[in-house]
């Protein structure tokens, strides 16, 4: 059988596609979370029991099952390179901070100033915005 257009996408429609999830992975993870959901009540009272001897074990316990549960989170890395300055783009990037950060200080409370007058601002039918 030789592979053309036709056999291609026959194949294609066969084989598995990078992202989807496995069947068997999916009806696993379905017939675990029915299994916790029918036996939540019973859980509880296990996980009693064992807090009462072992606090610490039925905390672990409960991280374990978590994993089942909420979804993990990916590590993301941050990488930043500095750059080295040198004496006088030192002195100007402090002096061009401090300029800033004294602007800063002398602006009025924004969250004040940005908040309109509700007298002065009625709504287009007539009635005030409170």
């Amino acid at each position: 059988m030789p592979f053309n257009k036709e056999t291609a996408s026959e194949a294609g429609k066969k084989s598995s596609r990078l992202g989807t999830r496995n069947k068997s992975t999916k009806e696993i993870k379905e017939a675990f979370q029915l299994l916790i959901e029918n036996n939540l009540e019973k859980m509880e009272g296990w996980l009693d029991k064992i807090a009462k001897k072992n606090p610490e074990k039925a905390f672990d316990m409960v991280i374990k099952l978590s994993d089942f549960i909420v979804p993990k989170l990916s590590k993301q890395e941050i990488k930043h390179e500095e750059k080295e300055l040198s004496p006088t783009e030192r002195r100007a990037r402090i002096a061009y901070l401090s300029e800033k950060l004294n602007n800063f200080k002398d602006r009025p409370n924004q969250e004040q100033n940005s908040r309109p007058n509700v007298e002065q601002n009625p709504r287009p039918n007539g009635k005030i915005v409170g």
